[in-house]
Parts: structure tokens; sequence; C-alpha cells
């Protein structure tokens, strides 16, 4: 099963806290593939992600939803009207971690949390513009020589942009609006791929 592939990302996920952040939808990005046959959007609201996974010829394909205060996710496969559950929500691949922050001028303890980066380096850059949105620009090194760069967004307390060894890219086509709260829930008729089935009854 392909969950959201090819975009390259990696979820690492923080408790949920009570901050000021605007629920937003957004297109990822890959500022390093020059082709990319696969499209991710992403929807946020207050302590839930949804990454919705497209190929290229617009068909969802794969659903991840990511709940933030239980550290939990569930991959829904449309195909199928499965899904499965994971008490360690990740993304294959190398790339962003993606997390709200409590406090966009202070966001290296979340970063250094929800990435194990204990010993990791981390940087305040300073304010800096990302596709006309205020951010503030971090350097990050989680360690092994590894260096990067990310731009937090002073509305949404997340990161828009980012750039590293392994991967680079950004949040596109953001929209900041309420999300509907079915994008969060497993949708009616879906079963658990990963249930038993029912014995059935021996025929008298």
């Amino acid at each position: 099963m392909r969950i959201i592939g090819g975009v390259g990302l990696t979820i690492l996920l923080a408790c949920a806290t009570a901050f000021a952040q605007a629920d937003f939808s957004a297109d990822i990005v890959s500022l390093s593939a020059t082709t990319n046959t696969f499209h991710t959007k992403i929807f946020s609201t207050r302590d839930k992600l949804r990454f919705q996974g497209e190929d290229k010829g617009g068909r969802t394909n794969s659903i991840m939803i990511v709940d933030l205060a239980k550290q939990t996710s569930v991959v829904l496969v449309p195909q199928q009207k499965k899904y499965v559950e994971s008490s360690r929500p990740q993304i294959p691949g190398q790339g962003v971690t993606f997390f709200q922050v409590k406090d966009v001028n202070d966001a290296c303890g979340d970063w250094k949390r929800i990435a194990h980066a204990d010993k990791g380096k981390c940087t305040k850059v300073g304010p800096e513009k990302v596709n006309g949105r205020d951010t503030v620009k971090y350097e990050v090194a989680p360690g092994q020589g590894k260096t990067g760069f990310l731009w937090i967004d002073q509305k949404l307390h997340f990161p828009v942009k980012w750039q590293n060894s392994a991967a680079s890219g950004e949040l596109g086509n953001i929209k900041e609006e309420a999300q509907p709260a079915e994008l969060f829930e497993i949708p009616a008729g879906y079963t658990n791929r990963s249930a038993k089935p029912a014995p059935t009854k021996a025929a008298d």
C-alpha cells in the first residue's frame, strides 16, 4: 500500500496545546524534485492534520488523518474503503518535521522535542517573508552534520517552507478558512483493515 507517496515527508508529533492557530488548507510543493507525479494537500485544524494524496490524474489514492492530541494516525484507503490505525504516525521518507508551534518566536524547544533532537542545534535567524507571508526563519541541525532551515508562519504556527540536504519544499495555495470536522474523521462505511472477520457458524 502506498501512503501519500512521492512527497518525502516525516511527521513527528507534539503534545496538543492551546494556542492561537488559524485553520488552513494548502498544497505541499516539492522544490527539490524536477518531476513529481504525486500531489499532496494538507488540511489543518487545532490538534488535527489531514494529508491527502492524489495521483497525476487527480484521483485521491491515500489519506492520513493525524490526531496531535492522541499522537495517533489513521490511514484511509479510499479504493478499498478500509482504514489502518497507528500509534506511531509517520509518512515514510525524509524531508520536513511538521508540527504546531506554541510560540513562533521561540520554536526551538518544540522542534527539539518533536524531532527527537535533544543534542541537536536550533538557532533563530529572524523574521523573513515567504511568498508574502510573515514567517520566522530557524536554522536547525538534528545531528550527523545535517543542517537545514525552517520558516514558521506567524499566523498558522506551522512550517510553510523547509530546506535541508534531503529535501526542500513549501506550502502553496494556502487558504485560511475553517475546516469541516468530517475531514478529520473516519468516513461511514469504512472498516478496519486489521480487524478479524467474525467467525461463521457451522451449518446444522
